[in-house]
C-alpha cells in the first residue's frame, strides 16, 4: 500500500529544481517561488550542509556543499570530478571572455559567441597543428560538455551552418570558476608553454 504526504511544502518544488541544477530568473514563476521561500528552502539545506547560493543581479541560484571541516571534506551530494585538460581550457577561456566582456560593456547585459568565435579562440593556445586538429574535431563534444555545465546556452535553432551557432555564456560561471581557480590556471598553462 502506498503512503501518501499529505500536505508537502509549498516550496518542495524549489528544493527538488536546485537538486536538478540551476535555477534562472528567465523561469519566472520558479525564481519568484525561490525568493519569496528563500528562508526555509535555505533552512532545509544547511540542515544537510547545503548552501543555497542566489545572484539576484545576474538571475541565477545553485547549490553548494559545505565544508564540514578543514579538509574540505563534504556530505557528498555533489561529486567532485576532474576536467579533461581541453575541457578546462574551455571554461577557463568562457570565463574570461564574459570578464573582458563585463568590463568592455554596459549596453548589453549577456555575452553571446558563436561556435566559429570560440574555435578561434581556442586555436590560439595550441601551436603544434596536430594539437589543433584534434582540439578542433573534439570542440562539438566538450560544448556539449559545457553546455552540461550550464555555462553555455544554445541559443542558435539546429538548422544553421555549424560556424554560425550562436551561445549565450552563462553568469553562472563567474561563481563557478572563481578567479583563484582561473589564475591557478593561467599558472599552469604559462609553464606548460614555457
Amino acid at each position: 500500500m502506498e503512503t501518501k504526504l499529505a500536505n508537502p511544502e509549498p516550496y518542495a518544488h524549489v528544493i527538488v529544481k536546485l537538486l536538478q541544477g540551476a535555477i534562472y530568473q528567465e523561469n519566472q514563476k520558479l525564481w519568484n517561488d525561490l525568493l519569496a521561500y528563500q528562508t526555509p528552502v535555505n533552512k532545509y539545506f544547511a540542515r544537510i550542509a547545503i548552501e543555497v547560493i542566489i545572484d539576484r543581479t545576474d538571475g541565477y541560484a545553485f547549490i553548494k556543499q559545505m565544508p564540514l571541516d578543514d579538509e574540505d571534506t563534504t556530505i557528498g551530494l555533489v561529486r567532485r570530478g576532474s576536467f579533461s585538460y581541453e575541457l578546462s581550457l574551455l571554461c577557463v577561456l568562457l570565463r574570461q571572455l564574459l570578464d573582458e566582456f563585463e568590463v568592455s560593456t554596459t549596453e548589453q547585459r549577456k555575452l553571446y559567441i558563436t561556435h566559429k568565435r570560440l574555435k578561434e579562440e581556442l586555436e590560439m593556445f595550441f601551436k603544434e597543428k596536430a594539437n589543433k586538429v584534434k582540439l578542433i574535431k573534439e570542440l562539438d563534444n566538450q560544448i556539449k560538455e559545457v553546455e552540461k555545465l550550464d555555462f553555455l546556452k544554445k541559443i542558435s535553432k539546429d538548422d544553421i551552418q555549424k560556424d554560425d551557432i550562436q551561445y549565450e555564456v552563462r553568469s553562472i560561471i563567474k561563481a563557478k570558476i572563481t578567479n583563484d581557480i582561473l589564475e591557478e590556471f593561467k599558472r599552469k598553462l604559462q609553464n606548460e608553454n614555457a
